[in-house]
């Protein structure tokens, strides 16, 4: 499913300049669901799904299972990376400039991911360690997929599994039970890692007290113990009368009808125990903003903050040294902004177009025909590193970061220190916006703003 809803972005206007940081990244997510035959199970995650995908306009979300439902991960992996693609290249830029070009070069891309994708896993275990990351592997090609971790640990989870709490102890027909006068059994899935077992410990302790409840037992449905039989019994030796049973589950399926059947068959043998059983989390805001949040993790450098992460600033670059090492057309371009804006410009690479030798020859630019050497960078203020040879770039870049020095890399921006922003100037104003990975949608949102101050 995808949603193309335009992008929202916060601007600021000084001094006759527009700058705007261009959050939606339109990077796609992936969620990675476990899957189940039960037919209500699957449409509740394919309805928290339609929920998230909500929560990420212009974001293409697509779905997978790892067992026993349709699509497997990998074949969501590849549709997203596909819808990624094709959304790229529908956003041509809306008005034709000396820039547009520019922006919209793959060249100019500051090298985020080709798509997120985020496990529908409650813990860590043999799917999140193992089976996503092989799937992941099988779908995405020569692309570049980062990976998630998790739902939990998250308060927002834990305040569902109380809501469900609270409704069944409070149901529409019935009689309303108290907290202190009310026991309960936190049920997890049970599995092979001792780190997942030991967070489910970890959250019941946390569970209860949040609750108010008068006392909490973990268990577990399979693989491990305590099992669930064992914690009702321990509850009701301690003198507990009322229990409700709460699944850390997150939809219907097996495991929630093993611990209904569990819980029947316990209380057949314990009719003087009244024991209630909570709905799963289920399609609900808490989960859906917590996915929300296992995207933008790895797409925000610091937090989550509303943005591209970078700080706006400004270069006032007169008569100060800049570098750009290489000589394609994009560096053809950035060289004459740079000209513009007064810098000493210097250029090194061993072959040149007719533009970069012209100026040259009028002495507007210092050209070193030959291949980069550290040296090149010592007393420059800036520089851009925009050859064709990533290795070289990389090597720039750390050089420039040695010395202190910002550098943009062309092939990969997010390894850089710096980006460029789609640039447009009109009446005497200048238009910046950056995004940190989309330049055809960076040069959109410019033009659209750009028309709507001169309106």
């Amino acid at each position: 499913m995808t949603d193309r809803t335009p992008t929202s972005a916060s601007a600021s206007l000084a001094g006759g300049t527009a700058t705007v940081a261009d959050l939606g990244s339109g990077v796609p997510l992936v969620i990675a669901a476990h899957g189940t035959r039960d037919t209500h199970g699957v449409e509740t995650c394919r309805a928290l799904v339609r929920r998230v995908a909500g929560k990420l306009p212009g974001v293409p979300v697509e779905l997978g299972f790892v067992e026993l439902a349709e699509p497997p991960i990998a074949e969501a992996v590849a549709a997203a990376i596909t819808a990624g693609q094709s959304e790229r290249a529908e956003e041509t830029p809306s008005v034709a400039s000396p820039q547009t070009a520019e922006d919209a070069d793959p060249a100019a891309d500051p090298g985020g991911p080709d798509a997120v994708v985020v496990p529908l896993m409650i813990n860590t275990g043999g799917h999140v360690q193992q089976d996503i990351p092989e799937a992941i592997e099988e779908g995405r090609g020569d692309s570049r997929v980062v990976y998630s971790r998790p739902l939990q640990p998250d308060a927002r989870l834990r305040q569902a599994l109380v809501r469900r709490l609270t409704q069944a102890m409070e149901p529409a027909s019935g009689e309303a039970w108290k907290p202190r006068d009310t026991a309960a059994v936190l049920v997890g899935r049970g599995a092979l890692a001792p780190d997942a077992n030991a967070a489910h410990y970890q959250l019941t302790r946390l569970f209860w007290e949040e609750s108010g409840l008068n006392r909490v037992q973990p268990a577990f449905i399979q693989v491990t113990r305590p099992a669930l039989p064992e914690a009702l019994t321990l509850l009701a030796c301690q003198g507990a009368t009322q229990i409700v049973v709460v699944g850390n589950f997150l939809f219907p399926g097996l495991l929630h009808r093993w611990m209904t059947e569990q819980v029947e068959a316990w209380n057949s043998a314990r009719p003087d125990v009244e024991v209630r059983i909570a709905e799963v989390i289920g399609d609900c805001d808490e989960l859906a903003d917590v996915v929300v949040d296992r995207y933008r993790e790895p797409l925000d450098e610091v937090g989550l903050g509303e943005g591209a992460p970078v700080y706006m600033s400004g270069l006032r670059l007169q008569g100060r040294d800049v570098l750009v090492v290489g000589a394609g057309h994009v560096a053809e371009r950035r060289v004459v902004r740079l000209l513009e804006a007064g810098a000493r410009v210097h250029v090194v690479a061993p072959n040149t177009g007719i533009q970069l030798g012209r100026l040259a020859r009028k002495g507007l630019v210092d050209l070193q025909r030959r291949a980069f050497t550290p040296s090149d960078l010592n007393g420059m203020w800036f520089v851009q590193a925009l050859t064709n040879d990533p290795e070289v770039n990389a090597a720039i870049a750390a050089e420039a970061e040695r010395q202190r020095i910002f550098c943009v890399r062309g092939d990969a921006g997010r390894k850089g220190s710096a980006f460029t922003p789609a640039t447009q100037e009109a009446g005497g104003m200048t238009v910046s916006v950056v995004g940190d990975r989309t330049p055809r949608k960076s040069a959109k949102l410019r033009d659209e703003l750009l028309r709507a101050l001169q309106g």
